[in-house]
């Protein structure tokens, strides 16, 4: 059974590049060279020691570093709220980040990014097909995104904190099984892709009607469904479509990869 890890590159990247340029800041619109190719250079040597450690750690046969593609907005045209909370990619980094695509596959793991797709969707496509195969997958990823994956048998590894994200931790932490994390974020909003919710619906009261069943139906039909609450969720099914839709991560996108593609390398 080969034992594949899919990196979340700019969740990985990004939050890298946020601890080397953190003492300069704040930085000036223009950037003193020394300034910026210090920064750049200690992302590269951290970036690389993760990569390292990652296959020390978790020792893979197969891996694959996914980017977001440029073109993906299916997502903001169904809401133009989706991640408009965002801050744009720091520049230094921008301009830095093909020299660390190829840092990357240099110590041999491949890159890849198709211009119309999200990485969580191409993430969670090529996850759950290797599933299919019992094959073992493990997302490296702080993303909460990938949380609801762990009901079908994919894990989910926070490489900062350095353990696996388990079930039981979800439960704990949402208050509700991974299956259930995308109605729940429906309900009562999710800041991190700046999903507002249902107005008028809490936590708590979220809470309370998510235990009445695994899906949104199964809680609505439940006869210990508060009328009040039946009633909110009613009027705003459509938003709740919407945000369903959006928070649920693709899986059955065509991407032309192989397990050949996807082979780890010696570093070069």
């Amino acid at each position: 059974m080969a034992k594949v890890i899919l990196i979340d590159a700019l969740n990985l990247i990004r939050r890298l590049y946020a601890v080397q340029e953190r003492p300069y800041l704040p930085l000036a619109d223009e950037v003193a060279a020394g300034t910026r190719q210090q920064i750049i250079s200690n992302t590269r040597q951290m970036l690389l020691q993760f990569l390292a450690r990652l296959r020390q750690e978790l020792m893979p046969s197969h891996a694959l570093m996914v980017f977001d593609g440029d073109h993906s907005q299916w997502r903001q045209q169904l809401c133009p709220l989706y991640k408009a909370n965002r801050k744009p990619m720091p520049v230094v980094l921008a301009e830095a980040l093909p020299m660390l695509i190829r840092e990357a596959e240099q110590s041999g793991i491949r890159c890849f990014q198709q211009a119309e797709y999200e990485a969580d969707d191409v993430i969670a496509t090529i996850a759950s097909k290797l599933r299919q195969h019992q094959q073992q997958v493990v997302i490296v990823s702080t993303d909460k995104g990938y949380l609801p994956l762990l009901t079908h048998g994919v894990e989910v590894y926070d490489a900062f904190a350095r353990q696996f994200v388990t079930k039981a931790q979800v439960k704990e932490k949402f208050g509700v099984h991974p299956e259930q994390l995308i109605s729940w974020w429906s309900l009562v909003g999710d800041s991190t892709n700046n999903i507002p919710g249902v107005a008028g619906v809490g936590p708590k009261s979220a809470l309370e009607f998510m235990a009445l069943g695994r899906s949104l139906n199964e809680a609505l039909q439940n006869p210990d469904c508060p009328k009040k609450l039946s009633q909110k969720i009613s009027e705003h099914k459509q938003d709740i479509l919407i945000y369903t839709q959006i928070l649920a991560l693709q899986t059955n996108l065509e991407l032309g990869l192989n397990m050949q593609d996807l082979r780890l390398t010696e570093p070069m």
